[in-house]
């Protein structure tokens, strides 16, 4: 496959609307299964997998089992689609690694995620791998929402306009630190979150913002898991508003970065009220639901920088000044 400086064929309006149907279809499935984990409704189905209650299509005479049958469906249907919408990018832009990267995370962790949600159903997993599970679920869905980015891109600079593969060619090393480091710490973050929920700790501080009416009140038990996710929270404001600051600076010369952190100070903001409010309601679904929702969103604003910051590859380069003022790419030839 060879190399040349030629004006690629842009994705079609077929693909785009596919990537966004599927970037939705996993934002519900992720919710929905907190849902399910949230209403303890993950053996509705009783320890059949993929049979529901030994039956294809079960009586759904139980809340529970309307969930759980519910989710199955939307993880068969929108987990299928999302894979064919990759393999289709991967089959017409395997030359751009960006490609390559997002729809393999995309693709393994939609296969990872399957594979310990059966089990869970089979097996009863601990609260460890329960949050790995959903954390998972997470990666799967920032997989298909960066592939679906970059197409857009992609569009874009097909009709030479200005998009975010134009900022990407100069970032520097403190830059690229500062966006990794708050995209590992946010997981990190969310993942303590999902291991409290699922050691039953949530509703062990009811009060906001001191627990239990305390500044401080330890680190043991249920209620020591609690406030370390309610510190985890704090930090993360505190490291948001950081990674803001540190990025002013470029607000003329990289929008795509100033905005981006502009906008995950608000989710994070957006975050910490879901979570007073899950707190005060005493872990009511509602506002759970809510919680986890924000999170989704914060957790793609975040990813979405850090493929702000991802150094364009070789294939990507800008080779030839158009009239317009923005440069033409060098890049492979899809059809080889």
């Amino acid at each position: 496959m060879n190399t040349k400086d030629y004006q690629f064929i842009p994705p079609s309006k077929a693909m785009k609307w596919t990537g966004i149907i599927a970037t939705i279809g996993m934002y519900i499935i992720n919710l929905v299964g907190f849902l399910d984990t949230q209403t303890g409704s993950a053996l509705g189905c009783g320890p059949d997998w993929p049979l529901c209650n030994g039956q294809v299509i079960p009586n759904l005479n139980n809340i529970h089992v309307v969930i759980e049958f519910t989710h199955r469906m939307l993880v068969g249907g929108f987990a299928l689609l999302a894979t064919i919408y990759m393999i289709w990018a991967l089959i017409r832009y395997r030359s751009f690694v960006e490609v390559r990267i997002f729809s393999l995370v995309g693709i393994g962790f939609i296969v990872v995620q399957s594979v310990l949600g059966a089990l869970a159903v089979v097996f009863v997993n601990p609260p460890t791998v329960l949050a790995l599970h959903l954390g998972f679920g997470l990666l799967a869905m920032v997989g298909v929402a960066l592939l679906t980015v970059f197409l857009f891109q992609l569009d874009a600079e097909s009709g030479h306009r200005r998009s975010g593969i134009s900022f990407r060619q100069d970032t520097p090393v403190s830059t690229k630190r500062w966006v990794w480091g708050t995209w590992i710490y946010t997981y990190i973050a969310i993942y303590w979150g999902s291991y409290v929920a699922f050691r039953g700790a949530g509703e062990a501080c009811p009060t906001w913002p001191l627990c239990n009416g305390k500044v401080f009140p330890g680190f043991s038990g249920a209620v020591g898991l609690d406030f370390i996710h309610r510190l985890a929270a704090v930090g993360l404001a505190i490291l948001t508003l950081l990674l803001l600051g540190n990025l002013r600076r470029y607000k003329a010369t990289r929008p795509d970065l100033y905005k981006g952190a502009f906008w995950l100070l608000i989710a994070v903001i957006a975050q910490i009220i879901t979570g007073a409010n899950l707190a005060l309601s005493h872990v009511a679904t509602g506002p759970y639901l809510l919680h986890i929702a924000t999170l989704m969103l914060l957790f793609a604003d975040i990813s979405y920088l850090v493929l702000q910051v991802i150094p364009l590859s070789k294939a990507e380069l800008p080779s030839v000044e158009t009239e317009s003022g923005w440069s033409s790419r060098q890049v492979h030839n899809p059809q080889g």
